[in-house]
């Protein structure tokens, strides 16, 4: 009885906490222009959550992360609107009129579409999980994404299979941000692991032969 009554406090301590920073985050989104340093926020409390637990706590680990995130965070938010408003404008303009080589201008702006979005995937994992600068930090969210391209269409997958469960279950939508992001970043975490311990044998081999 006793085992049965704290695996049910634990369940529902796990689900108030991915709640709790669900709703931490859409707060922190309300004003728009914060919802790059409010994303970077809720990656990097998940990641704390999964490096050390639970236990870390919610609000202020949040806070923190929102605020040692805040500077690199806005400007990627700032440059992404404006990438995002060009090839708007750009794919506006090709739908709209005709003219010789739409198919491969067409074809040429769906391809940085789907770059644009790979980025996008890996931006806040490297944000929080390395300290590189801006520039750094979207150069190797591109390699990361062309280099492990499973995880990524996986990542894309899972985002896709999240809004359908959204549209057909709003209920989700409670705590569907949360748990997205400690899935992902999980996943991510794992893949980083692998890779440096990659590394790590493939300099003591090195080592080795010298």
């Amino acid at each position: 009885m006793n085992k049965t009554m704290n695996m049910f406090n634990q369940i529902i301590t796990i689900f108030t906490s991915f709640v709790l920073l669900n709703l931490l985050w859409l707060l922190f989104c309300l004003p728009v222009v914060t919802i790059f340093p409010a994303t970077a926020a809720l990656f990097g409390t998940v990641r704390k959550w999964i490096r050390i637990g639970l236990d870390v706590g919610i609000y202020r680990v949040f806070v923190q992360e929102f605020k040692l995130n805040f500077k690199k965070s806005i400007g990627a938010g700032f440059l992404w609107t404006i990438f995002f408003a060009i090839i708007s404008i750009d794919l506006a303009i090709v739908l709209q009129n005709e003219f010789v080589g739409k198919s491969f201008v067409l074809i040429f702006l769906v391809f940085f579409v789907l770059l644009f979005v790979f980025v996008t995937i890996y931006l806040f994992f490297l944000i929080v999980h390395y300290d590189l600068s801006l520039v750094h930090t979207v150069k190797n969210s591109l390699l990361f994404s062309l280099g492990h391209l499973n995880y990524t269409v996986l990542f894309l997958g899972m985002i896709f299979l999240f809004l359908i469960v959204i549209y057909y279950l709003p209920f989700f939508l409670l705590f569907s941000g949360s748990l997205l992001a400690f899935i992902m970043y999980g996943l991510f975490h794992k893949l980083t692991l692998k890779s440096e311990e990659g590394q790590n044998s493939q300099h003591k081999l090195n080592t080795d032969i010298t």
